[in-house]
């Protein structure tokens, strides 16, 4: 009883530590929460009143001056053709390293395939002449047992098959036990 007692109270303050730490943790959560939102709201408005007329020069400038946009698409298009340069030859390199890793996965997978086959064929060989001996062995035993009832009902030791079981089998497999066992086979 002590024992059952212990542990339920280990439990308990189990249970009792696990909820004060979940507590601490959200309570911790909430205020870094607050902290980093009120920092980041003074940083906010630190920094609008900064950047406002900064951002109203460049909309001025972006409705105002076709040239600042001609060379901004400029801009955007001869860099684009580098990045596409870049981004090809990632794809090209990304693909033949993938293709050199995958060659050598599916080699691997072989080789492991292999060393598996050269386990399981000899094991599954063996298996099966073992398999294969007691069928024969079964077989010759049943093909046995009916040649020495033949040959017993035959020389009259034996007057008829029933005093074997014959009939009782047959009963069963044509009718089912239960019938054979209420017929009184």
């Amino acid at each position: 009883m002590e024992q059952n007692s212990g542990s339920s109270t280990f439990g308990r303050t189990a249970q009792e530590g696990l909820e004060t730490a979940k507590d601490y943790g959200t309570q911790a959560y909430e205020t870094a929460s607050r902290i980093s939102h009120g920092y980041m709201e003074s940083l906010r408005s630190y920094i609008n009143p900064l950047l406002q007329p900064a951002s109203n020069m460049a909309t001025y400038l972006w409705k105002n001056l076709p040239p600042l946009r001609w060379f901004a698409y400029a801009l955007g298009l001869f860099n684009c053709i580098p990045l596409a340069i870049f981004l090809g030859w990632i794809i090209l390199t990304l693909g033949f390293v993938s293709s050199l890793a995958g060659v050598g996965i599916v080699i691997a997978q072989g080789f492991f395939t292999f060393l598996g086959f050269i386990i399981f064929l000899p094991v599954a060989c063996v298996l099966l002449i073992i398999a294969a001996i007691g069928a024969i062995a079964a077989t010759s035993a049943w093909l046995g047992f009916e040649a020495a009832n033949f040959g017993l009902v035959q020389l009259g030791v034996v007057k008829s098959r029933n005093a074997i079981g014959y009939t009782q089998a047959r009963a069963i497999t044509g009718t089912g036990a239960r019938d054979a066992r209420e017929q009184g086979r």
